[in-house]
């Protein structure tokens, strides 16, 4: 039975979820209420509005994770579940998790008979050239998490598809009747899964891990060029981020990431003034050299600007 109904171990306890400080995992019900990294849009969306349920704790802080935990058994709290990004996306683009704040984020869980949910749409197989936390460096021993989720890099943003891969224990869990989905296993959308999953070679892999060092390097090389305007540069594989100064704004009216896309460049926003970077898996160094040379270019032009 559920472990929050009658007669269940937590039955009467107030329920919350628990995410790092600046995540973000979407922007529909649930996964809106676990993301913390655009509280802004509570005015404008409303899926963002109910935010009692949400508990946070610093990434990578073993110590704030437990102390969150104590709490919330002090408070006659049940925590859930737990949503972690391996690599942090929109909220703190590049930043990666540890293994030791994954384990114990997992062993916490567990202890508190909570689900630890692994969010890998964003960072899955773009972060090392893998698909799963487990198989990062590092993580390679450690248990898989109760829940982790997939998407884009492995429709290659062509299909729309995304899947849940559950442990035993999980799985043991599920109700029939209680998730169903007309469009659960589209026979078109898993192809295209597979056929995407059979190009990411051993070559293409080291490629992301390759071409990723690199560009970070290369973001380097641009802030010691604009000390005055890039404040930090971040990465993990393909998945990298420049944060600006907040007098070059990356979002608003007469912003550098719409400049830098019309010379060229696909770029997003990120953290908390920062340019993103998502290059394709197969990018090449002359491409990333490309890329450094048109942010250099927007850079310069907003320099003037402010002359």
């Amino acid at each position: 039975g559920s472990v929050t109904g009658d007669g269940g171990k937590h039955a009467g306890k107030t329920i919350k979820i628990l995410s790092n400080r600046g995540s973000f995992h979407g922007r529909t019900t649930r996964p809106a209420q676990a993301s913390d990294s655009i509280a802004k849009n509570l005015v404008s969306l409303a899926s963002f509005r109910d935010r009692k349920n949400l508990l946070t704790t610093e990434p990578n802080n073993v110590a704030d994770l437990k102390k969150v935990f104590e709490q919330a058994k002090k408070d006659n709290v049940y925590i859930e579940a737990m949503f972690m990004e391996p690599v942090m996306g929109e909220g703190n683009p590049g930043l990666s998790i540890s293994p030791e704040f994954y384990k114990a984020a997992l062993d916490l869980c567990h202890e508190h008979d909570a689900l630890l949910i692994v969010d890998s749409v964003q960072a899955g197989l773009r972060a090392h050239g893998v698909l799963s936390i487990v198989d990062y460096p590092g993580f390679e021993k450690l248990p898989a998490p109760d829940i982790e989720s997939y998407s884009k890099a492995i429709n290659a943003g062509q299909y729309p598809l995304s899947v849940l891969a559950l442990t035993e224990r999980t799985a043991a869990l599920y109700k029939p009747g209680v998730y169903g989905n007309t469009m659960t296993t589209n026979p078109r959308a898993l192809h295209t899964a597979v056929a995407v999953m059979e190009q990411i070679t051993p070559e293409l892999s080291k490629n992301i891990r390759e071409r990723g060092r690199e560009m970070l390097q290369k973001l380097g090389g641009l802030q010691q060029e604009f000390p005055d305007k890039i404040v930090s540069v971040r990465g993990t594989g393909l998945l990298l981020c420049a944060e600006l100064i907040d007098g070059i704004p990356v979002t608003g009216p007469g912003n550098i990431e719409q400049l830098i896309r019309t010379k060229g460049v696909n770029v997003v926003h990120g953290g908390k003034n920062a340019l993103r970077f998502t290059p394709s898996f197969k990018i090449s160094s002359q491409e990333i050299d490309l890329m450094i040379e048109v942010v250099r270019e927007a850079l310069r032009e907003f320099k003037a600007k402010s002359a």
